[in-house]
């Protein structure tokens, strides 16, 4: 049986959480929500500050936006329709990739 386009829209889930555990994201791969309620997750299992560093896809990384990700805290992100974002998960000194760990995208 075939899924329509309403009823796969249905599926989709308005929230989802990315657990950050030795700096690593868990799931890693792409995670979508639903568009404009849609809500993802990163909670901080880790007894230290990260910089969350999220940039459009075809971009540079360094010309993302970095947000906290306070020790053992939580930031939450809203996604519209068409969104996609990469993400990194860097130490809260230096900016360098080689340091980072991502994921994604986060889509809707």
């Amino acid at each position: 049986m075939t899924t329509t386009g309403a009823a796969k829209a249905k599926q989709i889930p308005s929230s989802a959480t990315i657990r950050i555990h030795n700096q690593a994201p868990k799931p890693d791969g792409k995670v979508e929500v639903a568009p404009w309620k849609g809500r993802v997750h990163f909670a901080n299992k880790d007894k230290k500050d990260y910089r969350l560093r999220f940039w459009k896809s075809h971009t540079e990384p360094l010309a993302g936006i970095d947000i906290l990700l306070p020790a053992k805290g939580s930031v939450t992100v809203m996604i519209k329709t068409g969104d996609e974002f990469h993400y990194g998960v860097f130490h809260m000194k230096g900016g360098d990739a080689a340091l980072g760990k991502g994921g994604g995208p986060i889509v809707n």
